[in-house]
């Protein structure tokens, strides 16, 4: 009896220990967008053109994915078309907002700011959906505020040729959208839709958002031809986004989402130590206690969200 529960506990260890790698290779994994995109740009592709490759590349992958994998990818009913379609709009401006904030200020800065959109769930299910006023959301909410305000007014915020409040508020807005994002996931009960089918379509979606979109502004899509831009598209379509929201599903099932949303501090860490290694930008001391304040403040709304969890169950 004794050893079948020592096999048990062991297995539990393991599930533990696999589900924190995927989460630390999740949230790692999509700090490296700003390195990624940023040499598109530089290299001359707009940026509508960076996002059309960036989600025409990972959902080719998710659809050879689902046709391996027998996925049926057929819609059930119009309504699902339609919650599918504006979900994959909330993601596409924030994915154009956010590459707006990497290229007008320091890239650490903008995936911090994005970082604090559990923040601003719980500010809007406060104030829209009547949730409870807690103390540690209202906390959280001030201290996100002052995180903001600290970077807003840090020396480590400019970058050459950015418009500073330009990067600003498109970061802010990316935080926003991605905050609307998962409310209406929740509240549309999108997240009933099977998995492999909503990301497949949500990732086609994005993809034609942003194909039209570069057809709007420039009258065409810019075609990579070298071999480096090809590896920072790969980069971007396959390691930032693929694997990232691959090994993010894995992390949940096997650790649950409380600490796969701890170690998804790791994405603005991962951007903030990239942007000063190889993208000049550097760090003062308003920048990091600012950077510092939003961390804090996500983990207050993620252990309160865990703490009223637990009252439910």
């Amino acid at each position: 009896m004794q050893q079948i529960i020592d096999n048990h506990a062991r297995k539990r260890q393991r599930i533990t220990l696999n589900g924190l790698f995927y989460a630390a290779i999740s949230s790692a994994s999509f700090g490296f967008s700003p390195l990624f995109s940023l040499a598109l740009i530089t290299a001359g592709l707009s940026m509508f053109d960076v996002l059309s490759y960036r989600w025409t590349v990972a959902a080719i992958v998710l659809v050879v994915y689902a046709i391996c994998k027998k996925k049926s990818l057929r819609f059930s009913s119009y309504e699902e078309l339609r919650k599918i379609a504006l979900m994959s709009f909330l993601r596409s401006l924030t994915s154009i907002t956010l590459l707006i904030g990497y290229a007008n200020i320091a890239s650490g800065v903008a995936s911090t700011i994005n970082f604090m959109y559990p923040v601003i769930v719980a500010l809007c299910m406060m104030l829209f959906y009547g949730e409870d006023r807690a103390w540690a959301n209202v906390v959280a909410i001030v201290i996100s505020i002052a995180g903001v305000y600290l970077m807003a007014h840090g020396d480590g915020l400019i970058v050459q040729g950015g418009d500073t409040k330009l990067g600003l508020i498109c970061s802010i807005i990316s935080a926003f959208s991605f905050a609307a994002y998962y409310i209406l996931m929740k509240k549309m009960k999108v997240d009933k839709i099977e998995a492999v089918k909503f990301s497949t379509w949500m990732m086609v979606f994005c993809a034609v958002y942003f194909i039209i979109g570069s057809f709007i502004t420039h009258g065409k899509i810019n075609i990579a031809t070298d071999v480096k831009s090809w590896l920072n598209i790969l980069g971007l379509g396959l390691w930032a986004t693929m694997v990232s929201n691959f090994t993010g599903v894995k992390a949940v099932r096997r650790i649950g989402p409380t600490l796969t949303s701890i170690l998804g501090a790791l994405q603005p860490l991962t951007a903030v130590v990239l942007g000063v290694a190889f993208l000049d930008e550097h760090l003062g001391v308003k920048t990091i206690s600012g950077i510092s304040l939003i961390l804090i403040a996500v983990f207050i709304i993620i252990f309160h969200q865990k703490k009223i969890s637990r009252k439910a169950h």
